[in-house]
């Protein structure tokens, strides 16, 4: 065969073995690592002897050629842009494993296939006489794979060995379609066993399967003797599909192992036993007898994978004739095999690699790379004559990129439930079988080989098939987006189920009593359970999920004497629809219909009849909940039921359940003391219910004289973005039953606008003035209109002590007897003028220049930012929950004071903006994709690019167009894309930035928008380079972490490393009025620790601070900024400000070293020696508990 490798046999004197051919029914994984030590591996194709020609000055000029005129086209139409191009020319030189081992592999597989032929025979016989001869020949115990059903007892044929007559080395070494990927490399040899060895009827009853597991058992139990690494492997955990897998140690740098398959000859069986819509597997070994043979439903899997068992060779010289016909074949394959490894489809061989020991297999994908391969040769042959599709054809003089194009526009575009056929090709082996279109209808998902024979996707879930549709339309949207998305198609794995799935659940599939042929034909009880597994969850979702998948370990070697019965732990994965997805009403059919008994036996005692409001009588579902986190918990309640009262899995844990209480709700017992109504029960409704009642009365207002024409929102509550949910704290009950660490009242943010009016001065400091008087009689009449309202003119801290303050920083504070807290700012946009006015002189132009920035934060930026996450949030539901856990988890590692909140929300904003993955719709999910981001995320090279405002806009035409049922009009669902011109802008900005702050002293994260392309909107809320660095560090670990164990790792994920910090201050909590908020909260920092004379007597400890109304009150927060202002440039602070108990210190390291003494130093230091003097650290720390008297516990060193 061309391009084959051939190994001749030199045994005594039996025939000459058939040449060494190569095929493989799983390809090699893509992906890559360690490439930088592997470079010496890299041969140099330029002959030594080459002399290096200098080009004369006017090749220069020369005209392109045809090849360079057609690689311009190609980068602008094909690549998009010209890095993607230049990043794919790098992986190509990557892609293929090493030539400089190929000699050594050659020589052990010659090895192996003298090992393989020189095997004695074994005399057919009862099978417990075959095994016990073959443990005496060996000399220990053989563990045979045997497949379901396990014989018991002898069966009624007899069983032998003889050696393989017939070796092919088989798989993509000799192809050429080798990648390098993580763990080990799969180098294929078939070993086809004799035909006499067999019976036509031994498709029936697993008799063939038993027969080939003796038969591996035996080779397996002779390689062992020959000093090698022998183990099992299953494909897909298929014991019906075993190999026997050697791991060479001389060639443990090329990191590649050998697996042997089994096959037999073409035409062994009779193609119309092999039929899907057969039955082979009935009679006692199922339990049923003669007469219901005609009843017993198909078995298309068990017979797919003995039909499979005759064609590798055939497939074979197909994709090697495939191959020869296009040139850009052979790396298309090794693009999709990358491709499709990196979203984990496909198995991998990890041999105690605990650095991918996280990669996760979408169950049944385990031949993905093979079936890719034969697809694109599909696409390149056409579609057989008189075929109902109509498959655009591929051409052969295509490039690779566009073969690749091609093979996920057909996936994204073809789900498979019809029916894909392939042209038959005889000259290859491969003629039309007679089997009917008509016998493939057994199987859900259906693409059938160039044979007629096999349905390529037998062994795969409707659920992974899908899966894989899915992967490639979002990967067309990368590929068309104009970003670059290099890393993310090819370099990045996307198997980690909590960074693609909403839900994940983590179950031990158990044995139950199961129906004997469907499980037969999964091959093995936990097979058939994660079908089961899967049809259960989707019946049970229904249209609140858009998938369902289950994900396995990656594929686990066995070793040859050791037992294979242990039972799998999988992880099952959920894609929510999210305006679906917490419906508590499940509508099923009326009860008079046929459909009605099948619905109560699936729902269970959970199931009712009721009639609802349009007078419809229905078996309904109902689920209650008492709480938003229980309404969020819904899916995980719904699949719970179903999977314990169908599947019988045990120990079903759910990563969202991690996340149910304590991250962003109050314990119950402090809520119940300091709010009239729990906040976890009714969310933000409360607050914003406040929000409309004070909006209305400012609107009502006519005693001004200016009216209200417009109130603004700024606050993040008011998105349902705040950590927590404000609760209406009960005013009255203040210092008495509302414990001192539950006191906190936040105070929220709003903008007013009054009509236009010629009345304003036209002088800053006037303007300031005037404010206040406004504010004045606002509070005056709001207080009147709003019975027990509580209103006061506030000033900001830093408000400068002259008369003369022309920034912005008055404020009137009101609170609402309802129990919540407003600021009211008025925006008058002629302040805008004129400090861009005074910009032109240098003596004020510092003081300008910082009120011009706090009037474009509070007036310009703040309520732009505002309306476009408000816009946001109502077209993604999961945003707000992501946006709380991210403050969350940065609150707890003690960094939010170093980023700013709006920063943050732009980062959760750009997991949803983005075609590289899912849209969550999940809290849990988004925050994960968040972790992700910064765990990637390059920021010292790359912006971070928002289309903010094309998101916004297509957000409120969605809305527009539900509300007008006209849904179906709207484009389809992939994400906004930046403009081009924007992009440039914003890029170019991002240069200049660079090239102007070379060590980031200034610009750290650059995250710009269309209508921000210099990022300068948020730029003083990024953080500095060592808290950048130091995000990501952690973020890293944070990620690392949730892959392997998201349940357990979630609190330590929330809990700060003190031991990173030079001093720690510890703060009593029981004055810390946010201590509520802390993660943990101890009953006795509130309590009184008296004993109690009955169970339920409870008595609070004495308030510290009484029943004065503070409004936005944090002594602690107070106190730390007052630390920053007087220290700043002696130490940094980090510190958590929801509810945070101890607040982490770093030294200025320039002056912990001995430095020169001078006057006017910054800090306080004492003599070190001759002149030089270092930092004073105890009479700092002595000086900061003395500041802090009251509230600072203590103060560790570390």
């Amino acid at each position: 065969m061309p391009g084959a490798h051939k190994f001749q046999r030199t045994e005594r004197g039996a025939e000459p073995v058939e040449d060494m051919e190569m095929y493989s029914d799983e390809d090699l994984e893509g992906g890559f690592e360690d490439v930088e030590d592997a470079e010496d591996d890299v041969v140099d194709a330029e002959p030594d002897d080459v002399t290096e020609r200098v080009p004369s000055t006017s090749s220069h000029y020369a005209i392109p050629s045809n090849e360079e005129i057609h690689g311009l086209k190609e980068t602008s139409d094909l690549y998009m842009n010209n890095v993607f191009k230049l990043q794919l020319d790098e992986m190509r030189k990557h892609m293929p494993p090493s030539a400089t081992h190929k000699p050594a592999m050659d020589d052990f597989l010659r090895h192996v296939q003298q090992c393989l032929v020189a095997i004695e025979a074994i005399e057919p016989q009862p099978l417990s006489a075959a095994i016990r001869a073959l443990e005496r020949r060996v000399g220990c115990r053989v563990h045979v794979p045997f497949a379901e059903p396990v014989p018991r007892g002898d069966p009624a044929y007899a069983i032998g060995f003889e050696a393989p007559r017939t070796l092919h080395l088989v798989g993509s070494w000799p192809l050429q379609t080798a990648v390098r990927r993580p763990g080990d490399m799969d180098v294929d040899v078939e070993a086809v066993m004799p035909s006499t060895l067999f019976q036509e009827k031994d498709t029936l009853n697993a008799r063939y399967f038993t027969k080939r597991a003796f038969y591996l058992a035996v080779l397996a139990a002779h390689l062992r003797q020959e000093k090698h690494d022998v183990s099992y492997a299953f494909v897909g955990g298929d014991r019906r599909r075993a190999c026997v897998v050697l791991r060479p140690k001389a060639l443990s740098k090329l990191r590649a192992v050998v697996r042997i398959h089994l096959a037999h000859e073409p035409g062994l069986f009779p193609v119309a036993r092999l039929a899907p819509d057969r039955n082979n597997l009935r009679g006692a070994a199922v339990g049923a007898s003669e007469q219901d043979t005609h009843a017993l439903p198909p078995t298309p899997m068990y017979n797919t994978c003995i039909a499979a068992d005759s064609l590798r060779l055939a497939h074979l010289v197909y994709l090697n004739a495939t191959s020869e016909m296009c040139a850009g074949f052979r790396e298309a394959c090794q693009l999709l095999k990358i491709w499709a490894a990196q979203r984990g489809f496909g198995a991998l061989l990890l041999h105690g690699d605990a650095k991918h020991v996280a990669r996760r297999t979408l169950a049944g994908t385990d031949d993905a790379r093979f079936v890719l391969s034969m697809l694109l040769a599909h696409l390149l042959h056409g579609d057989p004559k008189g075929s109902r599709t109509r498959t655009s054809k591929l051409s052969a003089g295509m490039s690779s990129v566009q073969l690749f194009r091609g093979v996920l526009e057909f996936l994204a575009r073809h789900s498979f439930s019809t029916p894909v056929w392939m042209k038959a090709q005889p000259r290859f082996g491969l003629a039309a079988s007679d089997l009917a279109p008509a016998a493939f209808a057994v199987c859900e998902r259906v693409l059938v080989e160039p044979s007629g024979c096999v349905n390529l996707l037998a062994h795969w879930p409707a659920s992974s098939v899908d899966m894989l549709q899915h992967e490639a339309m979002q990967s067309m949207h990368m590929l068309s987006d104009g970003d670059d998305h290099f890393a993310d198609l090819f370099l990045v794995p996307h198997d980690v189920p909590l960074q693609r799935f909403d839900e994940v659940a983590t179950l031990r599939l158990v044995k139950t009593t199961t129906p004997a042929v469907p499980c037969m034909d999964a091959g093995h009880a936990a097979l058939w359970a994660v079908h089961r597994t899967l049809q259960v969850s989707a019946q049970a979702l229904g249209q609140r999920a858009w998938c369902v998948a289950i994900c396995t370990p990656t594929s686990v070697i066995h070793p040859i004497d050791e037992p294979l019965d242990q039972p799998p732990v999988v992880e099952l994965g959920v894609g929510l629809r999210a305006e679906h997805a917490w419906h508590q009403v499940e509508h099923g059919p009326p009860p008079e219909s046929d459909d009605a008994p099948t619905f109560r036996a699936f729902w269970g005692d959970v199931a009712e009849l009721r009639r609802f409001r349009d007078g419809r009588v229905l078996e309904s579902v109902v689920w209650p909940v008492a709480s938003l986190a229980q309404r969020y918990a819904l899916p995980r309640r719904i699949l719970r039921h179903a999977l314990t009262h169908h599947v019988c899995a045990k120990r079903i844990r759910f990563a969202g359940d991690a996340l149910a209480t304590g991250y962003t709700d109050i314990p119950g017992a402090l809520a119940s003391r300091a709010y009239a109504q729990d906040p976890g029960v009714h969310g933000f409704q409360l607050v914003q219910s406040a929000y409309d009642t004070l909006a209305r009365e400012l609107r009502a207002m006519d005693e001004l004289p200016l009216s209200v024409i417009g109130v603004s929102p700024t606050s993040a509550a008011l998105r349902h973005m705040s950590v927590f949910a404000p609760g209406p704290i009960r005013l009255a009950e203040l210092g008495h039953d509302v414990p001192d660490v539950a006191s906190y009242l936040p105070v929220h943010d709003v903008l007013i606008t009054l009509e236009s009016s010629g009345q304003w001065p036209d002088d800053l400091a006037a303007i300031q003035a005037m404010k206040a008087a406004l504010y004045e009689r606002m509070a005056d009449v709001l207080s009147r209109r709003i019975p027990g309202a509580y209103a006061r003119v506030a000033y900001d801290d830093d408000m400068a002590k002259d008369r003369e303050a022309i920034h912005d920083h008055v404020a009137l504070q009101l609170v609402l007897p309802a129990g919540f807290a407003f600021s009211l700012r008025i925006h008058h946009d002629r302040e805008q003028v004129l400090l861009h006015r005074l910009l032109s002189d240098a003596h004020v132009r510092p003081r300008a220049q910082a009120a011009l920035t706090r009037y474009d934060t509070r007036f310009v930026h703040a309520p732009a930012h505002h309306a476009a996450l408000s816009a946001l949030q109502d077209r993604h539901a999961a945003l707000a929950p992501t946006v709380r856990l991210v403050r969350r988890w940065f609150g707890a590692q003690l960094l939010l004071g170093h980023v700013g909140p709006e920063t943050l929300d732009l980062l959760c904003a750009a997991v949803f903006l983005t075609n590289a993955h899912a849209v969550p719709a999940t809290g849990l999910h988004g925050f994960v994709r968040v972790l992700t981001l910064l765990a990637h995320w390059d920021w010292r090279e790359v912006p971070l690019l928002l289309p903010l405002e094309n998101a916004t806009r297509l957000a409120h035409q969605r809305k527009a167009a539900l509300s007008d049922g006209g849904l179906s009009a709207l484009p389809s669902e992939r994400a906004p894309t930046f403009p081009a011109a924007q992009r440039a802008d914003a890029e170019q900005h991002f240069r200049a930035m660079r090239a102007r702050d070379p060590a980031y002293r200034h610009y750290t994260w650059v995250v710009a928008t269309e209508h921000d392309t210099d990022a300068k909107a948020w730029m003083h809320a990024a953080p500095s380079a060592m808290v950048a660095d130091g995000v990501r560090q952690l973020a890293r670990r944070a990620a690392l972490a949730l892959e392997h164990d998201a349940l357990h790792a979630m609190p330590a994920l929330f809990a700060p490393a003190y031991d990173a910090y030079d001093f720690v201050v510890h703060i009593r909590p029981s004055v810390h009025v946010r201590y509520a908020e802390a993660l943990a909260p101890e009953a006795r920092h509130w309590l009184e620790p008296k004993r109690k004379k009955y169970a339920n007597d409870e008595v609070l400890r004495p308030s510290v601070y009484g029943s004065e109304l503070r409004p936005g009150f944090d002594p602690v927060g107070a106190f730390v900024r007052m630390l920053k202002t007087l220290y700043g440039d002696t130490f940094t602070l980090f510190y958590d400000e929801f509810g945070g108990t101890a607040i982490g210190g770093l030294w200025n390291a320039a002056y912990t070293k001995p430095h020169a003494f001078k006057v006017w130093l910054s800090h306080s230091a004492r003599p070190h020696a001759k002149d030089a003097v270092v930092l004073n650290k105890p009479a700092i720390l002595a000086e900061i508990k003395r500041l802090g008297q009251g509230i600072v516990e203590r103060i560790d060193t570390i």
